[in-house]
């Protein structure tokens, strides 16, 4: 067995395996080569600080990662880890993460950081036994948004640059790494971007990416809320996607007002809750 980074694998060899691994997953799911290209990009996943478990020179387990600078703390992201069944039981994760560290170190690299489903207590046992301790916990929503009653005094328009500043202003909770301000900005050129304004005052935003069909931020300004103006957003989203199935991953559960929202004015199902767990690099 032989451990390496990422850097020379092709897009079609990290997707047979990626597929591969996780054909039997607590929730099995298949990428296509369109939409793993679109992770790697929004994810701005590295494959130079990814780790890759090669046998007889086959890739056979991966670790895919990304790294950001934040408040003075640099933080490496788990984009997925994924060994293949026949592999399995050699301690593949472990070796990757001890051959992937030490090259971290030398990039001084504070934080690791990564999401496991809630009930799949084999991964987070096998991830607190490597150090890493549960953060936070995150609801994932998925459906087709019902059409819904609206603020008729704002206008939606298109964000033609994230305002970041007011954006945040906005925000009860931070977003999950896939939703951060790092991996959407500068702002993706195949994204939606829409503004609530109210005259020339912006309200509220939502951010959506047509080839994942996800909804990666929506805020609205506090002292604008429970007027409709999220549910014109989201009505806007459902118009420009002719109604299809839509997904947002990773909403921070102590917001309460946000999950019920989602639920009971958009009509979305919170089908999955997923840990965000993270460990020191020491």
């Amino acid at each position: 067995m032989e451990f390496k980074t990422l850097a020379h694998i092709t897009t079609d060899e990290l997707l047979s395996v990626f597929n591969h691994s996780f054909s039997d997953y607590v929730i099995p799911f298949h990428l296509t080569k369109e939409v793993l290209v679109s992770k790697i990009a929004a994810e701005k996943l590295d494959m130079n600080l990814s780790a890759g478990a090669f046998e007889e020179g086959k890739l056979v387990g991966f670790i895919l990662q990304s790294e950001k600078v934040e408040n003075g703390e640099k933080m490496i992201y788990n984009g997925g880890t994924g060994v293949v069944p026949e592999s399995r039981g050699k301690g593949l994760v472990r070796k990757m993460y001890d051959f992937i560290i030490p090259i971290l170190q030398e990039r001084n690299a504070n934080t690791l950081l990564l999401e496991v489903i809630e009930g799949n207590n084999k991964a987070i046992r096998a991830y607190e036994n490597l150090g890493f301790t549960i953060a936070r916990r995150l609801l994932c929503f998925r459906g087709s948004i019902q059409q819904g009653k609206e603020n008729a005094e704002v206008v939606i328009g298109e964000l033609k640059d994230y305002p970041w500043e007011v954006l945040c202003a906005f925000w009860d909770i931070e977003p999950s790494w896939q939703g951060s301000v790092f991996v959407l900005d500068p702002m993706p050129e195949n994204y939606i971007t829409l503004g609530a304004y109210d005259g020339e005052k912006l309200v509220g935003y939502i951010i959506y990416g047509p080839v994942a069909k996800k909804v990666y931020q929506f805020a609205v300004d506090k002292n604008y809320r429970n007027r409709g103006i999220g549910t014109k957003l989201f009505n806007a989203i459902r118009e420009k996607n002719d109604g299809q199935a839509i997904a947002i991953n990773n909403v921070d559960d102590s917001s309460e007002s946000t999950g019920k929202f989602l639920r009971e004015k958009i009509g979305l199902d919170n089908w999955l809750a997923q840990f965000e767990m993270k460990r020191a690099i020491e």
